[in-house]
């Protein structure tokens, strides 16, 4: 498999920056990465995405106006590990790189423009919980991850969003925006020369715009879940909304990397319980499945995890069947070969999206990893490797389920 090239350069700040030289591309892509998100440890529950909005806020207005003049398009996203900030574009790198350090780095929190984003994102949050499997979602949480912010939506609650105050947010962001959590990346059709004049570049504007201090690393907290393993709630649904989370141990301790680990179990999810598998085909000819499932694999500091969300007409056999093709039925050698190449096909696939891989080696950078110490780890990954690897996860790992019992009655 062909390898990116990415000329990468650490400075003295911890801060590091990395530029994919991707040649003939027109299209180019700059960001900044900070290793703090919504399940990190925060004054208030939802800090990080509250800051993710508020940052594009300056003195003088909307920072993004200001991208949009030269021709690129900015935006940011917040997960439960990270938080980024980055623009596309064609032309103007030399302009659009400061912009990017003086987006991430400078602030303009007021009691009023706090206060109506804080409305803004209350109206966010409640659009998400009138969404059944966001319910489903949450109640797997609360039981796998309670008092934590894992059990909390990324945008926060009603009372963390009312509390929260520019004094605060300076507080979350002088504490978790530091040099040394923070990456930047760049991808595109950039020649030797502008590829050093970046990495130079760089080294001025962190300099310049980034608190420099040192932090305690990361760590994986230990959470108790709560004795309650299975939850159903009645609903006015038509179709019961089924949820299971399966919380899952620190991949340290079997052995393997973060995202290594989350690369073979969603392969494992997908070979057993995907729109591929004779199970699936098996679930919907019975009438039991009718549509394919949510399946998502995260690893956090708050903890591991993996849910699993489908409507069901028959929620009691969907439950059933279930765990008995997650904890009994092993997957096949023939399985294993075709979700590899199928995750293999995907990163190729991914070559020729700059957005994606740039966030990508950006994400894996927190994980002192890149693509393609990944990308080969999953191609030289065995069978046997793969089995044992999935055997020694599902060990130690425990199960919890939550149910919206829709109206519908069973038929025998």
């Amino acid at each position: 498999m062909k390898k990116l090239d990415v000329p990468t350069r650490d400075y003295k700040s911890g801060f590091r920056a990395k530029v994919i030289r991707r040649p003939l591309f027109a299209q180019k892509f700059m960001g900044i990465i900070v290793d703090f998100g919504g399940s990190d440890p925060q004054k208030l529950c939802g800090g990080a995405h509250f800051l993710e909005h508020k940052l594009f806020t300056k003195k003088d207005g909307d920072i993004s106006q200001r991208f949009e003049e030269l021709g690129a398009s900015t935006n940011a996203f917040t997960t439960y590990n990270e938080t980024m900030f980055y623009a596309s574009f064609t032309e103007h790198w030399r302009q659009v790189l400061p912009l990017i350090f003086e987006l991430v780095g400078t602030t303009h929190f007021t009691k009023s423009n706090v206060a109506k984003e804080s409305k803004i994102i209350a109206q966010e949050l409640a659009m998400y919980q009138d969404d059944p499997n966001w319910q489903v979602n949450y109640e797997l949480m609360q039981m796998m991850f309670p008092k934590t912010n894992l059990a909390e939506d990324l945008t926060g609650t009603k009372s963390s969003l009312k509390r929260m105050t520019p004094e605060i947010l300076q507080e979350i962001y002088d504490n978790n925006y530091v040099s040394c959590r923070m990456e930047f990346v760049a991808c595109g059709g950039f020649s030797e020369n502008q590829t050093k004049e970046i990495l130079r570049e760089v080294g001025k504007l962190e300099s310049k715009y980034l608190i420099s201090k040192k932090v305690a690393p990361k760590k994986l907290s230990i959470v108790n879940s709560q004795k309650q393993h299975n939850k159903i709630i009645e609903s006015n649904l038509i179709t019961s909304r089924v949820g299971i989370g399966i919380k899952l141990p620190d991949f340290k301790k079997v052995g393997l990397g973060n995202s290594t680990a989350q690369s073979i179990f969603e392969m494992m999810l997908q070979a057993k319980l995907g729109v591929t598998s004779p199970w699936f085909e098996k679930m919907q000819k019975q009438g039991i499945l009718n549509s394919p499932m949510e399946l998502q694999v995260s690893y956090t500091t708050a903890g591991n995890f993996a849910t699993i969300i489908g409507a069901s007409s028959k929620p009691d056999l969907f439950l059933k069947n279930i765990k008995s093709q997650l904890l009994e039925v092993p997957v096949t050698e023939e399985a294993f070969v075709f979700q590899k190449k199928e995750a293999l096909a995907q990163t190729i696939r991914e070559f020729d999206d700059l957005s994606t891989i740039a966030i990508e080696e950006a994400e894996y950078g927190l994980e002192n990893d890149n693509f393609n110490s990944a990308a080969q780890a999953i191609q030289s990954l065995s069978f046997n490797e793969f089995y044992t690897a999935v055997e020694n996860i599902l060990d130690k790992s425990d199960i919890f389920t939550t149910t919206l019992k829709g109206k519908r009655k069973l038929t025998k």
